[in-house]
Formats: C-alpha cells, sequence, structure tokens
C-alpha cells in the first residue's frame, strides 16, 4: 500500500481504477482520507460534520466485501465522497 500521503493525491479515476484492480482497498482509501482530514480540518475547517470513524470504516468493509462478492464495481465505486453542509443529510448536522 502507497503512504496514505499519496494515496489522497491520486486522482478518482486513479482511485477507482486501483479500487477496481484490487491494489487498494476502499477500507486503506478511506483510512488515508480520515487521517488528512485529522490532519489538516482543524486547520481550515473544511468538514463542518464528520460521521463517527468507525461507522465509516464498517461501510468501507460492506462495499470491500460487496466487490469480492460481485467482482465488479461502477465507475465511481468506493471512492469516498464529502457533502456539502448546505445539503440536508439524514443523520448528519447540516
Amino acid at each position: 500500500m502507497p503512504p496514505a500521503g499519496d494515496i489522497c493525491r491520486l486522482s478518482a479515476v486513479d482511485l477507482a481504477d486501483a479500487i477496481r484492480r484490487r491494489r487498494l482497498s476502499v477500507r486503506e482509501v478511506v483510512t488515508a482520507f480520515l487521517d488528512r482530514i485529522d490532519a489538516v480540518n482543524p486547520l481550515v475547517n473544511a468538514i463542518v460534520s464528520l460521521r463517527d470513524r468507525a461507522d465509516i470504516l464498517r461501510e468501507a468493509d460492506k462495499t470491500d466485501a460487496h466487490l469480492a462478492h460481485a467482482g465488479h464495481a461502477g465507475p465511481l465505486f468506493g471512492l469516498p465522497i464529502a457533502i456539502k453542509d448546505l445539503a440536508q443529510t439524514k443523520g448528519l448536522r447540516t
């Protein structure tokens, strides 16, 4: 696995390709981005509301399991996303 900083610098296309080819797991990608958020967000406050890390990682594990079972994935499968805080979301402060 590349260092977390390297994962965060990959394009969405490269990340999705690495996940589909199983060079990176969704859990590895999500962990790298969560670690980056932990490091940078206190300085910039770009993410004002974040789900519980354990819940996010459980979802990543389910996503990895789905890929292992299904054997294929769509073009954005497994990519972490952030929802703009102005959008209404169930169970997340906006």
